[in-house]
Parts: structure tokens; C-alpha cells; sequence
């Protein structure tokens, strides 16, 4: 797996909270994301700004933070970010790529590039790519979507990743392990398997992920500065390997909120985020103060303080934290090298989230 590139950490910190414009309606129509932010208080859109002034101040005290950023109604309100670390910095997400995979397979399908998500995985990734048993040529889009592939695997203590991404050949190092599960019958999580939909795509269509992605999702929202880790064959890492800056991870939370729209364009269809940001796989994790996580299209689902959120969540603290009756997006990013553990990171961060920046909002 091709590394990326991380910026330095260090102790200084710089908070932003931004000017006040015009205060608009709890719902607002579609923006137009291909430009850059328009800014507004935190009193202007019914934010407590001591109580979000107070979340701020935890920041820089918050083990391994980079960036957070909160946006409302389509306006950015408040930012920070972690010296050397600016607006203009790329950070790793990780599995957030995921998320962002999930959007561009919906995407696919409506522009009939991919069939569906009924496609086996033998036509997905055909012969001429990759030689599989018969067992796993019969698990679906759906499969690889929900992960529930059924491959031996375990991914929790970063163990199993680790291996694939090392290995030689990162599509047969999948493919040669066991299924320990029907396909459909169970929960695993798994990098590798949704690595797959990546390659299954730039198949069918002739182009990279990535380039895919420029063309049909980022372009259209005004991001072009990126960079994508790819595999030993080229292919980009679909499961974890994007890298973009946080006011543009913010454009992807606030185009989810607005049903795949930027202004009268349709990104994303509409259709296809219904269905992925529903409960497809009941899981009821845990995480800090975070309780009843589930599982949808490579996002994860939950209710915090009676309020539905929609999540993206990648290793060490990667987040777009999606509040849709609040119209509401924040996003943090993480340090991938510092020495404390990756949950206790990730677990700081989503606190901070959940217990101090959310509760601001009325």
C-alpha cells in the first residue's frame, strides 16, 4: 500500500470563530458547494456561543486533534486548527473514505456504470482481474455494502489490515481467505472487502476511483485538491486511503444534508441516500459517550440526545458528524501518529463532538 504523507504535530493551537452575514431559515434550501463557505455566528444560527466557545477551548487539550470545524444551515461557524496545520492542509481519513466510496457506488449505479448492488462478485471483478471460489463469487454489492462478506477476518485490533496492506497483492490476499460466514448472514468489519467496490468500479468504468470521483462527486463541489493512496496494482484504496482538507470533508456532510444536491444539480441521487443511511446491519455498538451505533452503506447511524446522526468514522479520530433535524455538520480530523492509543484518541475526539460542540445547538 503506497503510504501518505502526514503533516508534523505540534503544541500550538489557533481557534476561529468566524463574522456574522444574514441569519437564514432552520431549513434552507439547497447551496450551491462548488465555491467556498459563507461564514455567520454562532447566536446567528441558534448556536450558544459560550457553549460552543467553551467546546472550542477543549480543543487543543484533546488527545491527537488536528482540525474541527461546525457549519449550520449552510453556513460555516466556527473552526480550529492544530499549528502547523492550516485551512489549506490535507488530513488522512481514513475510513471516512468509505463513506465517500458508498456516495460514488450510488452514483454508479444511477448512471447505469455499475448494475446494481445485486451485481456477484464475480462480475464485479471478473476473471481477468482476479481468479476467486464459488463461494465468493456469489456475495453482492450489497454484501461488500453492509460488510458481510463473511470472510475470516477481524479488523478491530488493526491486526488484519495491517497484513493486507502489506501483503504483495492486496485483491488476492482477500480472496484467499476462508469464509467463515453465508454471505449476508453476518456483521465483520472489513477493509479489505470494501476495497473491492473501488476496484469493481475503475473496472467497469476504464478510470481510477479517483478520477471518478473528480469527475462525478468532488469536481462538482469545487474540490480539486486531493491526494489517494493506491494499492500494489494501482487502485485506490476505496476503504481508507483519501486524503482532503476539512472545509471540503464539511461540503460532503452539508451535501448529505441537503438529499446529494449543490443548489438544482443532483450529485448524489437522493434515492440512494435513503437507502444507505438506513439501518442495514443492527450492531448497537458503543463508542465513549456514543451508544447504539448500527450500520447502513458504509456509514455508520446512531441517536445522540434524541437527535438522528449519520457518520462517517475513520481510525484515530476521522469524523463528518451529520445531524440532519439540526442542519447540522461537524467535522474533526486526527492525529494517525500519536503515541496514545487509537481509541483513546478516537473515543476524545467523538466526546468532544457529542458532549461539547452538539449540545450547543438549539
Amino acid at each position: 500500500m503506497s503510504p501518505s504523507r502526514l503533516s508534523s504535530w505540534s503544541c500550538a493551537a489557533v481557534a476561529l470563530l468566524c463574522a456574522c452575514t444574514d441569519a437564514t431559515a432552520p431549513r434552507p434550501a439547497p447551496i450551491d458547494l462548488t465555491g467556498g463557505w459563507r461564514t455567520a455566528s454562532a447566536s446567528s444560527q441558534h448556536i450558544d456561543s459560550a457553549a460552543l466557545a467553551a467546546a472550542f477551548a477543549q480543543a487543543p487539550n484533546t488527545l491527537g486533534l488536528r482540525t474541527l470545524l461546525v457549519a449550520r444551515n449552510g453556513f460555516l461557524i466556527a473552526e480550529y486548527y492544530h499549528s502547523p496545520v492550516t485551512a489549506d492542509s490535507l488530513s488522512d481519513v481514513r475510513s471516512v473514505t468509505k463513506s465517500i466510496t458508498s456516495m460514488l457506488i450510488g452514483i454508479a449505479i444511477n448512471r447505469g456504470d455499475l448494475p446494481g448492488v445485486s451485481e456477484r462478485l464475480d462480475q464485479l471483478v471478473p476473471p481477468r482481474i482476479a481468479t476467486m471460489r464459488p463461494d465468493e463469487a456469489a456475495i453482492t454489492v450489497d454484501n461488500l455494502l453492509t460488510m458481510t462478506g463473511g470472510w475470516q477476518w477481524n479488523e478491530w485490533t488493526a491486526n488484519d489490515y495491517n497484513l493486507w496492506a502489506l501483503a504483495p497483492d492486496q485483491i488476492d490476499y482477500l480472496l484467499g481467505r476462508p469464509l467463515v460466514n453465508t454471505p449476508g448472514t453476518a456483521y465483520t468489519y472489513n477493509s479489505a472487502a470494501v476495497h473491492l467496490l473501488g476496484v469493481g468500479l475503475s473496472v467497469a468504468t476504464g478510470v481510477a476511483e479517483q478520477d471518478y470521483a473528480l469527475t462525478h462527486l468532488l469536481g462538482p463541489l469545487g474540490i480539486n485538491t486531493l491526494a489517494w493512496e493506491t494499492d500494489n496494482r494501482g487502485y485506490n484504496n476505496a476503504a481508507a486511503g483519501l486524503q482532503l482538507r476539512t472545509r471540503d470533508l464539511a461540503k460532503i456532510g452539508q451535501l448529505v444534508l441537503q438529499n446529494g444536491r449543490t443548489a438544482t444539480a443532483q450529485i448524489v441521487p437522493a434515492d440512494w441516500l435513503t437507502t444507505a443511511l438506513k439501518v442495514h446491519e443492527a450492531i448497537e455498538n458503543q463508542y465513549g459517550v456514543v451508544t447504539g451505533l448500527n450500520y447502513g452503506y458504509l456509514w455508520w447511524l446512531t441517536n445522540v440526545q434524541g437527535h438522528t446522526v449519520w457518520l462517517a468514522w475513520g481510525f484515530r479520530g476521522q469524523y463528518i458528524y451529520i445531524v440532519p433535524d439540526q442542519q447540522l455538520v461537524v467535522v474533526a480530523t486526527s492525529s494517525l501518529d500519536a503515541p496514545e492509543s487509537s481509541d483513546d484518541e478516537a473515543i476524545a475526539v467523538l466526546d468532544l463532538i457529542a458532549s461539547g460542540v452538539a449540545p450547543a445547538v438549539h
